[in-house]
C-alpha cells in the first residue's frame, strides 16, 4: 500500500485576521516599574503561521540589554490563537524564568488588546512574583511599524506601566529566519 501521507491537505486559511502582524520586528523599548531603576533595551519579536495552516500563530521575542554587551534580557515563546477566526485572541507563553501564562483579548483594527487571564510559575521564579499584566500591540502598516504597551502587577505593587517600545519590520518571511 502506498504511502499517502504526502497527499494529505487541509484547507488553506484565505487571509489571516492577525496577517498585519506577520514577520520580525526589531527595534528598541523603555522600561520602568516601582522599586526598579529605567531602563532601555533591544528588542526582536517574530511572528508567524503554522505551516499546516491550522490558524495559530507562532510568537517569539526576546529582549537586549545594550547596557551590558547586548547579554539576553528577556524572552518568551508562544503561540497566538483565534478560536473562530473572528475577533477574539489568545496569547499562551512560557518564559525561562519559570513564568507561564494565558492571556485573552480581542482584535480592533490593526491593534491587539490582551489581559492575563492566568499567570503561574515554579518554586524558584523570582519574588516578587508578578500576578497580572496586559499588552497592546498596534501596527501602523504604512510605515511597517509595531508599537506596544505592556502594564503589570506584582504582589506588592498595583497594575502600572511596565514597557513600551516602537519596532520596525525586517523581513515578512519569518518563517525560515
Amino acid at each position: 500500500m502506498a504511502n499517502n501521507l504526502g497527499r494529505i491537505s487541509r484547507s488553506p486559511l484565505t487571509k489571516h485576521p492577525l496577517e498585519f502582524l506577520f514577520g520580525t520586528w526589531r527595534g528598541h523599548g523603555k522600561g520602568e516599574f516601582a522599586g526598579i531603576n529605567d531602563f532601555t533595551y533591544n528588542e526582536e519579536i517574530t511572528i508567524y503561521p503554522d505551516e499546516a495552516k491550522r490558524g495559530w500563530l507562532y510568537y517569539r521575542q526576546k529582549t537586549s540589554n545594550p547596557a551590558k554587551n547586548n547579554s539576553n534580557f528577556h524572552s518568551e515563546v508562544g503561540y497566538i490563537r483565534m478560536p473562530g477566526m473572528k475577533d477574539k485572541v489568545e496569547l499562551v507563553l512560557a518564559q525561562p524564568t519559570g513564568i507561564a501564562s494565558v492571556e485573552e483579548g480581542k482584535l480592533e483594527g490593526n491593534s491587539v488588546y490582551l489581559q492575563s487571564k492566568s499567570v503561574v510559575r515554579t518554586a524558584s521564579a523570582k519574588a516578587p512574583h508578578v500576578t497580572e499584566y496586559s499588552r497592546t500591540w498596534t501596527v501602523d502598516p504604512q510605515n511597517e511599524e509595531m508599537t506596544y504597551v505592556f502594564k503589570m502587577a506584582t504582589e506588592d505593587k498595583p497594575m502600572a506601566h511596565h514597557l513600551s517600545a516602537t519596532l520596525k519590520r525586517i523581513s515578512k518571511d519569518s518563517i525560515n529566519e
